[in-house]
């Protein structure tokens, strides 16, 4: 009999295991965004979980022939309590965009952004519930929002909301360069400024410059080796 419960209680274990080991196989990657806890004094109205990011992060600059540049603004709604998607919200953004973080530590208010462009629609996603999106091509820098406008909560409610978040620097940039000195209260997390895709390059264009510039400057009438077809006299790959 104990043979027997050890037996089983073995077997019970492994098929643990098993499921574990399969259900991490299937986890999905969930990129940063900021997140903010709305608190409505409205009588049957739960908090509200609003997030607010770009699409596809990291967030690289366009780069013809590289990369479209295409990070869109995104904000998704839901009731806190329950976890139902918020949808027929009336949302809009203001953008504002620093070309560096010297350019935004010297700002002393939003209107002294290198560029801004105001009132964009936050349109509703088809077929994801309580997600809202503004399409935007994107250049390196420090872009901040502010979100604004009424959320319907479930025909009970028109929640106002007007609230303002900027990305957060890259890691190589230091601590001290905080990017959080216009935010409004109450965001926790963070996404992503918009980096220059020449950035993770490799090998640099530098390197190959000075690896071409060696193959010129080679002797003239100098013993060239043949190698073996298939390989390569450089570092470089491909």
């Amino acid at each position: 009999m104990n043979n027997n419960t050890t037996t089983a209680t073995s077997i019970a274990s492994a098929l643990v295991a098993i499921v574990l080991l399969v259900a991490s196989s299937f986890t999905v990657t969930v990129y940063a965004h900021g997140h903010l806890i709305l608190a409505p004094d409205m009588e049957n109205v739960n908090p509200i979980s609003v997030t607010l990011g770009h699409s596809n992060e990291p967030a690289f600059g366009v780069k013809p022939g590289v990369h479209d540049g295409m990070h869109s603004v995104e904000v998704s709604l839901e009731d806190t309590n329950t976890t139902l998607p918020l949808v027929g919200a009336d949302l809009r953004i203001d953008k504002y965009y620093f070309r560096d973080f010297e350019s935004f530590q010297n700002a002393t208010s939003l209107e002294q952004a290198d560029e801004v462009e105001q009132n964009i629609t936050l349109g509703e996603v088809f077929g994801e519930a309580g997600q809202y999106r503004a399409m935007q091509i994107v250049q390196p820098g420090i872009y901040g929002y502010r979100l604004y406008g009424t959320i319907n909560y479930f025909e009970v409610a028109e929640v106002p909301i007007d609230t303002i978040f900027f990305c957060a620097p890259n890691s190589e940039d230091g601590a001290s360069a905080n990017t959080s000195k216009f935010n409004s209260q109450g965001w926790e997390g963070e996404y992503g400024c918009v980096s220059d895709i020449n950035d993770i390059n490799f090998p640099t264009e530098n390197d190959q410059i000075s690896t071409a510039n060696s193959e010129a400057a080679s002797p003239e009438g100098q013993e060239t080796m043949t190698l073996p077809e298939g390989s390569s006299s450089s570092g470089i790959f491909p």
